[in-house]
């Protein structure tokens, strides 16, 4: 009898990437922790303020409304119910903190399809628009600050700063211009079938809507203010948890940039890319060497219930229909 042939099945490597990630996030964290004394992490904490938390929970939550509304304005007309739509966000959310690299994005074209007929390529065209915009505001934000004077950041990120910052908008308003370019030459009325149709129509349906000023400036309007309230939100996590900075809203931006990077790899529910990213920008803005970790760890528990708090709070009812 010749035996069966061994294979890794989709679920087994599945679980093998959520080890790896728990190990690392835990080597993360000890790192943090050794040698620490947890007496330093109650000094910060108990000049934190519950108020400012609270203020920060309710900007967060706004934040988390503002943005499934712009997924909604992002489809075409007949938009599905405002209600059905920030539903399906509000779930793709709470996947987002548990999974790499917003699987959850995944998930809610998933939704848009099997709840609202909305074809996956218009549904992955709402999705780019609305995380695409977010972030070329955010990359913005920081390229303006570090320009408008805050060239101590040079010491973390490197005197090249700007110049990479400057790329990266440069490079995502060219791939902008090119998916316009390529998508006028795709009819988006005519019916596309397997992959490569579901990418030539996704690039069809983002050329036809990113040539529409309106629809256009409504997006960037309101991803805008979704970066403020976002921004905000973390900025008051700081001095919530005791950590009292120069610049904190520029600490909180390079401390939630960092852990959106690192989500691709480690999930943001273990808060090890929260606490790693604050133990590097938390020096640079004044915290004294001995207490960075410290501080990070403290901050890193702040922002973790600020990202999980507003999320699962309006996203576990919202998923828990769709079981």
């Amino acid at each position: 009898m010749s035996a069966k042939p061994v294979t890794n099945s989709p679920r087994s490597r599945s679980g093998a990437r959520t080890v790896i990630q728990l190990l690392a996030s835990v080597v993360i964290l000890g790192l943090l922790a050794r040698d620490l004394d947890p007496d330093a992490i109650h000094g910060f904490l108990a000049q934190g303020s519950w108020a400012l938390l609270g203020l920060a929970l309710l900007i967060k939550s706004m934040g988390l409304l503002l943005h499934e509304t712009r997924l909604w304005l992002a489809l075409p007309h007949p938009r599905p119910p405002l209600r059905s739509v920030i539903s399906m966000g509000l779930s793709a959310g709470v996947l987002n903190l548990v999974l790499p690299a917003r699987a959850g994005d995944i998930a809610i074209i998933a939704f848009l399809k099997r709840e609202a007929q909305v074809p996956p390529a218009i549904g992955a065209m709402a999705v780019g628009i609305t995380s695409v915009l977010e972030a070329v505001l955010f990359g913005a934000y920081l390229l303006l600050a570090i320009v408008l004077g805050a060239h101590h950041m040079t010491g973390l990120l490197g005197e090249d700063v700007i110049l990479w910052l400057s790329v990266f908008l440069l490079v995502t308003v060219a791939g902008g211009i090119g998916v316009i370019i390529l998508g006028r030459k795709v009819d988006i009325t005519e019916e596309h079938t397997g992959i490569l149709g579901f990418v030539s129509r996704t690039i069809g349906e983002t050329a036809h809507v990113m040539t529409n000023a309106r629809y256009l400036g409504q997006q960037t309007l309101t991803a805008a203010l979704q970066v403020v309230l976002v921004v905000v939100a973390f900025t008051l996590a700081m001095p919530a948890a005791g950590v009292h900075i120069v610049y904190p809203e520029l600490a909180a931006s390079l401390v939630l940039g960092a852990s959106s990077l690192l989500a691709v790899f480690l999930p943001p529910v273990f808060a090890a890319g929260p606490a790693a990213a604050a133990a590097l920008v938390l020096p640079v803005f004044g915290v004294p060497g001995d207490q960075a970790a410290a501080a990070a760890l403290a901050y890193a528990g702040a922002y973790w219930l600020v990202a999980h708090i507003p999320a699962c709070i309006m996203g576990l009812p919202a998923i828990s229909m769709r079981r």
